[in-house]
């Protein structure tokens, strides 16, 4: 009998949702915790809150800026708004840039920033369970090189740490400002 279990389970959600239909109501369920967006820079695992992305997009089309630092990778233009294009990995200290070809940009939800972090490549929507919140995050940060002032938590998951980049907090910090 215990076999049939999950089957029984599902079977009496499908009923119920019929029965809230019929009375022109809905059956819904909601994912625990926080939506985020994961994303891999330079081999490294990150995600931030799914709000403060506005979109995920290729980078093409490009404008070079000359004059600036080697992590403000240039401009571009989305939906006839511009975008300044940080390179995470070179921002971040790890040493060689992200080719924009393969790499993806988190489009910011922040209309007086208007800047977009280039990626090595984007994972998707991802929850973290508290359970495996990695508790000595101090010690896990050099994985992280120049970024860690920027890194709020972190958890373990799938035999992986993931990192938590406080996006809020890059964008106002004087290094990130500093494009000259």
């Amino acid at each position: 009998m215990a076999e049939n279990a999950p089957f029984e389970l599902l079977s009496s959600m499908r009923d119920a949702a019929v029965e809230l239909a019929a009375q022109g109501l809905t059956y819904s369920t909601q994912s625990a915790g926080v939506k985020n967006i994961a994303y891999v820079v330079n081999g490294v695992n990150f995600y931030c809150d799914a709000r403060d992305v506005k979109e995920v997009s290729t980078c093409e089309n490009l404008m070079v800026i000359p004059q600036t630092k080697n992590w403000l990778r240039g401009l571009i233009n989305s939906k006839g708004v511009l975008y300044s294009v940080t390179d995470l990995s070179i921002f971040a200290g790890f040493g060689r840039p992200i080719q924009t070809n393969k790499g993806h940009l988190l489009l910011l939800n922040d209309a007086a920033a208007q800047s977009a972090l280039l990626v090595s490549r984007v994972i998707g929507f991802r929850y973290f369970d508290e359970i495996n919140k990695i508790e000595d995050l101090e010690g896990s940060l050099d994985m992280v090189d120049g970024l860690g002032p920027f890194v709020e938590e972190g958890y373990q998951a799938d035999g992986q740490k993931w990192f938590r980049l406080d996006v809020n907090k890059l964008l106002a910090a004087e290094q990130f400002r500093e494009v000259q």
